[in-house]
């Protein structure tokens, strides 16, 4: 087998000195340096497999199991994967007309309710941005500030007052009738996520760990495909756990 960067797996690489009598090779794709001795830890593969598991519906803790790992280790891989793989970029002066809406998600207890505030792109159905907090207008105002930089001119959301607070006159248009398109997201977003279900056992324990589910949706079953993230693993599928 030939020697390949033990973090993209490049084959393009040059000498780079040596670590305890070891050669060190520097990745010319990504800039890592490595050596050529056994790695530790699991494998990439098993990284891509727990993301793929999650992205289809099941949870933390299924998936878990279903590899053999603990739920923490789970996590720790999709926020890798999410970061390795954000949402791409949309370009400024693409985006004309944006759907904002909130919906909301169980943190910690099915007493505690977090929101998530999102915006897509109207024509596309791109998911742009997103911001999780309360239903104050200080959270939905995090978000739509960032949206300023995308040059929309018009913002459909409900009636929900805090938009109208936020937004300038001649720039929102408030009605139910033209927000069928981020309804559908919230839709799709909790259909293929267990934690969002409606009537669940499941609740999050961390926002943060939410705003890795979000972009995980955004890139993988929004604005990209899943069979991006499949591509990556090499033939044969899932290494189970038995």
């Amino acid at each position: 087998m030939s020697l390949s960067c033990k973090k993209c797996d490049g084959l393009i690489y040059v000498k780079n000195g040596f670590v305890h009598g070891n050669q060190r090779y520097l990745c010319k794709t990504c800039g890592h340096r490595f050596t050529d001795t056994p790695g530790h830890g699991y494998p990439v593969d098993m990284r891509y497999n727990a993301a793929i598991l999650y992205i289809c519906g099941l949870s933390i803790s299924c998936t878990a199991f279903l590899l053999g790992v603990v739920p923490s280790t789970v996590q720790s891989w999709l926020a890798w994967v999410a970061t390795e793989h954000p949402p791409k970029a949309i370009p400024k002066g693409t985006v004309v007309v944006i759907e904002l809406d909130e919906m909301w998600h169980f943190l910690n207890s099915k007493d505690e309710k977090l929101w998530i505030w999102k915006a897509i792109n109207h024509a596309t159905g791109e998911l742009i941005d997103w911001e999780c907090g309360d239903r104050s207008e200080k959270t939905a105002a995090l978000l739509i500030e960032r949206l300023k930089e995308t040059g929309a001119r018009l913002y459909i959301t409900d009636e929900y007052v805090v938009y109208a607070n936020l937004i300038p006159i001649g720039q929102l248009y408030q009605g139910k009738d033209k927000t069928d398109g981020i309804e559908r997201n919230n839709g799709r977003q909790r259909h293929w996520f267990a934690r969002f279900h409606r009537r669940s056992i499941v609740v999050s324990k961390a926002v943060w760990m939410v705003d890795v589910t979000m972009a995980l949706f955004a890139r993988f079953r929004v604005n990209g495909s899943l069979q991006e993230l499949m591509r990556l693993v090499p033939f044969g599928g899932l290494a189970w756990a038995v």
